[in-house]
């Protein structure tokens, strides 16, 4: 079995390599390769993206993330941004389209949908992170931060520049999804990630649950599909053509799907 941490590190390292040699690609091509990559490096790990033409960033999110493990299920939404090394990043996060700002669109569809609302931040620059016992986050080029979290620090209130070191010590290394010894322990151990590095993200809205934010006991019928149709597809050809069209209304907010399977037997 492939080591987690060593392939996500590897997978976020390409894209730091791929960013310094041409910085003008788009967060799309590196965003489909990033997951497809990590699909291909572990079992585990199963990636769907969408054949259709849908700008998913105006709907907030470029991807929809399930983390699943033996007694619950985590939803994340994840919308993917460049880090300009040098220029003022407050536009591209306050970034406005035909529905409003962005991250607003994000962190409402996050609510409704119940899932924690992420950003992945493709870049080639070194910083502390959120994260200080993580050796390695030189290596990394893929970082995740809570959309909460930069919107209070950042969009809430005045305008102001935000640099990249601003956005890295906001943010954990990709990879720290494997790599934390939080995230290695047995079930339970995400959930403590989330609350220590994610509050704002996981904290409840204070309805009658008291359970973090994007838990579930229960999987959409377009996961449970696409994990049996991955499974039984041996010669890796996906899942079949009428999926998408079955499962297009429960799709209709991001462009892909990630699937981490931690449950036992799977990881």
């Amino acid at each position: 079995m492939p080591d987690p941490c060593t392939e996500l590190r590897e997978s976020s390292g390409y894209v730091r390599r791929w960013l310094s040699r041409q910085p003008a690609v788009k967060e799309e091509s590196l965003t489909d390769w990033l997951l497809y990559d990590v699909s291909q490096r572990l079992p585990f790990v199963h990636y769907v993206a969408f054949s259709r033409h849908q700008e998913a960033r105006e709907t907030g999110a470029d991807w929809e993330w399930w983390i699943l493990l033996p007694r619950h299920y985590f939803r994340l939404r994840v919308q993917a941004k460049k880090v300009s090394a040098t220029d003022d990043n407050y536009p591209d996060l306050a970034r406005t389209n035909r529905y409003g700002l962005q991250i607003d669109k994000l962190l409402a569809d996050s609510r409704t949908a119940n899932a924690i609302p992420l950003y992945a931040l493709y870049t080639t620059q070194t910083g502390d992170s959120m994260c200080g016992g993580q050796p390695h986050t030189h290596e990394d080029g893929v970082f995740l931060a809570g959309a909460s979290h930069l919107y209070a620090d950042f969009i809430g209130g005045t305008r102001q520049r935000i640099s990249s070191s601003d956005l890295l010590s906001r943010s954990n290394p990709f990879s720290c999804f494997a790599c934390c010894p939080l995230t290695r322990e047995i079930d339970g151990a995400m959930s403590r990630y989330f609350e220590r590095y994610y509050a704002a993200e996981v904290r409840p809205d204070g309805d009658a649950s008291n359970e973090p934010r994007g838990t579930h006991t229960q999987l959409p019928g377009y996961v449970t599909s696409l994990l049996q149709h991955t499974g039984e597809s041996i010669a890796g050809d996906g899942v079949p053509e009428w999926w998408e069209r079955e499962f297009h209304s429960s799709l209709e907010d991001f462009n892909g799907i990630l699937v981490y399977d931690y449950r036992t037997g799977n990881a």
